[in-house]
């Protein structure tokens, strides 16, 4: 089976998808960050640094040059046995990513309790809200303009049948986040200061000022992706 076909089918694969009550069951200890934000705003980057047990995706995506599998995500080529763990109802939660591919989480990847963070795409935050985790924070990583942003995109690589999808997605996560109360909103100008805001976060401390900076940031930059 070929990546996309199982993509094409993916749609009603997962459509009214239920996770099994079981997985749902050893969630309910666990605080959740979610972190979100448009491609290449720098999510991983501060993950990585947080010193958080981060929870790993199973993804169809293709494996970026700098990603390490099992570490970053597991990246799956095997469909088949992918179908089948969709339909035994194995995920805590199932998604379709910006250019289609499937992204999922099992119980395994969360901690048993306590603090865990996770790079989700904001179409599925109400979703997450609702699964039954002890406490959700959602923050929304916005880079300082939309200049500086495309050459982060130029620099990862992105290919240009890919560009416009991901654009799309970070427009519906850039309206999300800018229309949702529940939201915090991560300066990323500077990679070591986004970090320790995030970190503030974790310990219940906002920063409003950054967060100011952020939110007129994000809303800047939702004006000229209006234009793209």
């Amino acid at each position: 089976m070929t990546r996309d076909y199982f993509i094409q089918i993916l749609p009603e694969l997962i459509k009214d998808y239920q996770p099994l009550p079981e997985a749902l069951a050893l969630i309910g200890s666990i605080d959740l960050l979610m972190i979100i934000g448009g491609t290449s705003a720098g999510k991983t980057a501060i993950i990585k640094r947080l010193g958080v047990p981060y929870v790993i995706t199973d993804t169809t995506r293709p494996i970026r040059p700098e990603e390490i599998n099992g570490s970053d995500y597991f990246f799956r080529t095997d469909y088949e046995e992918l179908i089948s763990e969709i339909r035994n109802r194995d995920f805590v939660q199932v998604a379709i990513g910006p250019a289609g591919d499937f992204y999922g989480t099992r119980s395994s990847s969360y901690p048993e309790v306590g603090l865990a963070v996770y790079a989700i795409v904001a179409d599925v935050i109400p979703q997450f809200r609702e699964l039954g985790f002890n406490e959700t924070t959602s923050a929304f990583v916005v880079p300082p303009t939309f200049s500086e942003w495309m050459d982060r995109m130029d620099r990862h690589g992105i290919e240009k049948d890919q560009l416009q999808k991901r654009l799309e997605e970070a427009k519906r996560s850039f309206n999300f986040a800018l229309n949702d109360q529940q939201t915090h909103f991560i300066y990323n100008e500077n990679l070591n200061k986004a970090v320790e805001q995030t970190k503030a976060l974790i310990n219940g401390r906002s920063d409003p000022e950054r967060e100011t900076r952020a939110r007129q940031a994000a809303q800047a930059i939702y004006q000229d992706l209006s234009f793209v």
